[in-house]
């Protein structure tokens, strides 16, 4: 046979063998480690107001601060005192963190002296009436149970002098009161009854909310994301603005689930991290997971059975459409008849394998770098196949994609509707909430579209009543 005569079979051969040959028995090894975890946060500053504490205060307290009897103070002196609040509690933040408080308070009492004089006991009460407003300033804190503490007590300023002198006595009252002064702040703050501060609560709606399920229905699914806490953080902060300011922080994993709604078990909340974040963020990564099976029944509903042109003379049919992971990429195998004009009609199988990709003009998913082979009992049907190869590629990856516009949509429109926070004290509002693909991966199992959702959280404190 001349060598003219075999240069088209040299051609074809050349074909044949050039393209890459698609194993769905064999995959080639992933390079990808696989998907990260759906790691999401979120950071809300809480802005109150001194003047809202201030009024929480003096809204309903108790005049009694303390009493004792026979309280000593030194020398061979003691006293019976009873002090109480006379007035509104004014508080003023400082630097260094630091606020300033002074509460208007009356002293009244007996001092009593008991002396032996020449063997005999001689006792003297020297009753006193006296309205001090002590100034005092000290750092608020907040413990790892979530109360208000008080830390680094200074007394700024009495208001007047606490030291008398009886009968040759030095008196100083200064010492039995700011021993009692701890005590004081701590039952103002529980007298005054901040239910609407209670920051445990705060901190637990909060870890609640994160784990609170989402349900979006789209093509017939229910799709619904829920969050795992793991890690809360906190920290405060008193302004010379007057405002203490509050900048709690969360973490945990997103996850999702198609069909029955997960029963999502209520955590405790952990111990209390610092926060060093001041910022006003939310970022929350929604898996959106699309199963393999989920992902043959809308592809075999919007190809099976739809006529792909080959060319003038050539239509191929693809029927039992099936999507699986091949490396790095998803696989789509069907059967397919080809109909030819004048020749006996062809049945196979062809395999497309590409890489999944988010495509921004059409809100879909795509596939990518696209690998092609077809298998037929027919070799040069085969060959013909292959060397229209690149159309039947470009009409598979017109018609292989999975639309998820109205799902961003959908999912933007519930984060606004839904994105809220009820407190007794504040309401938090999810405000401009974006939407977009963080990034596509695939598994043995499923594909999985990462969303990355961001956004700010609005804080609006109720009016006190």
């Amino acid at each position: 046979m001349s060598a003219n005569k075999l240069l088209p079979l040299y051609i074809l051969l050349f074909i044949f063998t050039a393209c890459k040959t698609i194993k769905p028995e064999r995959p080639p090894a992933s390079s990808a480690l696989g998907p990260p975890q759906a790691i999401s946060k979120v950071n809300v500053p809480i802005e109150i107001p001194l003047s809202y504490i201030e009024n929480n205060l003096n809204k309903d307290w108790s005049s009694r601060l303390f009493a004792e009897k026979g309280l000593p103070i030194g020398s061979g002196l003691s006293t019976d005192i009873d002090v109480t609040r006379t007035g509104k509690i004014a508080l003023k933040g400082l630097e260094n963190n630091t606020v300033s408080v002074k509460i208007p308070m009356n002293l009244k009492g007996d001092l009593k002296i008991e002396k032996k004089v020449f063997g005999q006991l001689l006792s003297t009460n020297f009753p006193y009436d006296e309205n001090i407003s002590p100034e005092i300033s000290f750092v608020p804190e907040i413990g790892q149970n979530w109360d208000l503490g008080i830390k680094n007590l200074q007394i700024e300023n009495w208001g007047r002098s606490l030291k008398y002198n009886l009968l040759g006595f030095e008196i100083d009252l200064d010492k039995v009161i700011k021993s009692q002064l701890q005590t004081v702040l701590d039952n103002q703050l529980s007298a005054a009854n901040l239910s609407r501060l209670d920051f445990k609560n705060i901190g637990q709606e909060t870890w609640d909310a994160f784990s609170r399920t989402y349900t979006l229905e789209r093509e017939g699914l229910e799709i619904h994301f829920y969050g795992i806490p793991t890690k809360l953080k906190l920290s405060e902060e008193i302004t010379t603005d007057q405002k203490l300011k509050l900048y709690i922080g969360l973490e945990g994993e997103m996850m999702s689930q198609i069909g029955s709604k997960p029963i999502v078990p209520k955590s405790l909340l952990p111990n209390i991290d610092f926060n060093e974040n001041k910022e006003n963020e939310l970022v929350l990564i929604l898996p959106l997971i699309l199963g393999y099976e989920d992902l043959d029944g809308y592809l075999n509903n919007e190809m099976s059975g739809k006529t792909i042109k080959v060319d003038s003379k050539t239509e191929i049919v693809p029927t039992n459409l099936k999507t699986l992971k091949y490396g790095d990429k998803t696989l789509l195998g069907m059967d397919f008849t080809a109909m030819r004009k004048g020749k006996k009609d062809i049945s196979g199988k062809m395999y497309f394998a590409g890489t999944p990709v988010f495509e921004t003009e059409t809100e879909s998913l795509r596939f990518d770098q696209p690998e092609f082979d077809v298998k037929s009992d027919n070799f040069m049907a085969n060959i013909g196949i292959r060397l229209k190869k690149r159309k039947i590629i470009n009409q598979i990856k017109k018609l292989a994609t999975y639309p998820v516009g109205d799902f961003l949509r959908d999912a933007r429109k519930e984060m606004q509707q839904h994105g809220y926070i009820d407190t007794d004290f504040a309401t938090f509002q999810v405000k401009n909430p974006t939407l977009d693909v963080e990034g596509i991966y695939n598994t043995e199992e499923d594909v999985r579209i990462y969303l990355k959702a961001t956004g700010q959280m609005e804080v609006k404190l109720k009016e006190i009543r």
